[in-house]
């Protein structure tokens, strides 16, 4: 191998090559990381936009959940007042039982 012609090219011929090589590997590098960039751009858009729905999803669950609260809260109110009323009429039937059971002795 002659020093002066490595490979059979001239020095000035080698540059060339590995400038070439060079310059195609820098194209190859920034089209593949512009590519990506694209992709993760768009990606991350697709994501925003799922949790935007999600977002509106969230709101219309709070709201049928704050609903269902008070018709909870409501239902319970009538409930404690049926139960009362129950239990004042549990009250006067047994005193009706006690009079006429007693009036009935007589």
């Amino acid at each position: 191998m002659n020093l002066h012609h490595p490979f059979g090219f001239e020095w000035g011929d080698l540059v060339a090559i590995f400038t070439l090589i060079g310059v195609v590997a820098t194209y190859a590098n920034f089209a593949i990381s512009h590519t990506a960039k694209d992709s993760n751009r768009a990606d991350f858009e697709q994501l925003n936009a799922s949790i935007a729905k999600l977002n509106e999803t969230m709101v219309k669950v709070n709201m049928v959940l704050d609903s269902l609260k008070a018709d909870r809260e409501s239902t319970i109110r009538r409930l404690d007042k049926i139960e009362a009323t129950t239990d004042r009429h549990d009250i006067q039937l047994a005193r009706i039982e006690e009079h006429v059971m007693t009036n009935g002795d007589k």
